[in-house]
């Protein structure tokens, strides 16, 4: 008995982790975009360092940063709701599915 309640349990923390990825990828506000700590501004390019602080000429613009994080979006939204899916069904067949429990079933 004890192990259906914790893997009911279990089920139900993955529907929820579902949901709440679900619902940061369609409500969360967009963080303000930063380069090395500084907030940038439309307009703005950051380049990046190599690991040894010395500046390895790439760079990029504040669209771009932008876009990737707006990219990022849709793909958390989906993969949120297939989570929550897996939870969902995880869940319903748990509280489905009768358990019969012979004798060789029952632990110490």
């Amino acid at each position: 008995m004890r192990k259906l309640v914790r893997a009911r349990v279990l089920h139900l923390l993955v529907l929820v982790a579902g949901l709440v990825a679900l619902g940061w990828a369609l409500l969360a506000p967009i963080a303000p975009i930063r380069c090395h700590d500084q907030v940038m501004r439309p307009g703005d390019v950051c380049s990046y360092a190599s690991l040894d602080g010395s500046d390895n000429g790439k760079t990029q613009t504040y669209a771009s940063r932008l876009a990737t994080e707006k990219s990022a979006r849709p793909v958390v939204a989906v993969v949120g709701a297939l989570v929550a899916g897996f939870g969902g069904v995880l869940l319903w067949s748990a509280t489905r599915s009768p358990r019969t429990h012979s004798v060789s079933d029952i632990g110490p």
